[in-house]
């Protein structure tokens, strides 16, 4: 569940709409859309990770 002072692993933006993902080196975290899409596109995500708090990726472009 997301605590009220979660913030993105990488920048700290405490934005309500953070992802969880499975980091390839740094394990478990909360990213922002933004920092999600850059650590994305390097292919450093766990396979299969990478959902919104409320279930499901929130980009509107995964099935």
């Amino acid at each position: 569940m997301l605590s009220s002072s979660a913030s993105c692993h990488f920048c700290g933006n405490r934005e309500s709409a953070l992802l969880w993902a499975e980091h390839k080196e740094l394990g478990g975290m909360w990213v922002c859309p933004d920092c999600w899409r850059k650590i994305f596109d390097k292919n450093l995500f766990v396979t299969s990770s990478g959902s919104s708090k409320g279930g499901g990726c929130s980009c509107g472009s995964c099935g």
